[in-house]
């Protein structure tokens, strides 16, 4: 029996291990991959504007855009296993970007004075 909890616990630290290193490699992953989505939100906007290709590309966007809210409310609909809603994460993020910097900036409010009576 003690051999038996000696082994288990060889085994736990062990697996402590390697979730510790999983960790760090999903982190890494993460920094990256955010760091690509911070890099095309500032690179994008100015190479894209008045490109042929612009319209092609936002419709692409904006189909990504389309299908990860589908997929996200219906997960059935998908294609096959391999259709993730992953997949289509970063068009629509790229998209609604995109959607927001075309977006007109609003004129500054005026404040409101108040009449005491």
């Amino acid at each position: 029996m003690d051999e038996e909890v000696k082994q288990m616990r060889e085994e736990l630290g062990q697996l402590r291990k390697d979730v510790a290193s999983l960790r760090l490699e999903i982190d890494a992953v993460d920094d990256w991959a955010n760091g690509v989505h911070v890099t095309l939100t500032l690179v994008l906007p100015p190479l894209l504007r008045g490109h042929p290709m612009e319209r092609r590309i936002r419709q692409s966007l904006q189909r990504h855009d389309e299908r990860y809210e589908e997929l996200q409310a219906h997960p059935e609909r998908a294609e096959d296993a391999h259709e993730r809603l992953g997949l289509y994460e970063s068009g629509k993020m790229l998209n609604r970007l995109l959607c927001l910097l075309d977006a007109p900036t609003p004129e500054p409010r005026k404040p409101r004075l108040w009449r005491v009576k």
